[in-house]
């Protein structure tokens, strides 16, 4: 359960995310992040933010590090992309690496937020049944973006 003071930051972190019904990527992750740090600290734990750090999880709470995942609506059945080096500490470190599945952070349908926690075996069979995927992630660049075509 979460404190009075706690609850209320994360009110006015969500009512901020849903003006005008529009949730941006970076927005709704700090969202979830704020959020598990608050039920860390809950649970009697001291949680970090490290998402900067270039470490292959977003929160370390001891002794738990923690890669969040944010979905403004319900993740059910929803993939959940990990990225090689996070794969891989989960591989080294079961038992400490914990998946936090974030979702409704929109609350556009009334749903509340909703945390799934996925470790240990359980997080390790879902990444044996899945198949590497390459990704590209190009920089769009200010000068690209200005000069491509617009559609209106």
């Amino acid at each position: 359960m979460l404190a009075a003071s706690q609850a209320e930051g994360l009110h006015g972190t969500m009512g901020r995310l849903t003006v005008g019904g529009v949730v941006g990527n970076k927005e709704t992750e700090q969202a979830a992040i704020t959020h598990v740090m608050a039920l860390e600290r809950a649970a009697g734990r001291d949680p970090k933010d490290v998402h900067t750090s270039g470490l292959p999880y977003d929160v370390e709470s001891s002794p738990r590090m923690i890669e969040v995942k944010a979905f403004s609506h319900s993740a059910r059945s929803e993939a959940l992309p990990l990225e090689h080096r996070q794969v891989e500490a989960a591989r080294a470190n079961p038992e400490r690496y914990y998946l936090y599945v974030v979702d409704n952070l929109a609350g556009i349908d009334g749903a509340e937020i909703g945390v799934r926690i996925l470790h240990g075996e359980a997080l390790l069979a879902m990444i044996e049944r899945t198949q590497p995927q390459i990704t590209y992630w190009p920089t769009l660049r200010a000068a690209e973006y200005d000069q491509a075509e617009r559609l209106l």
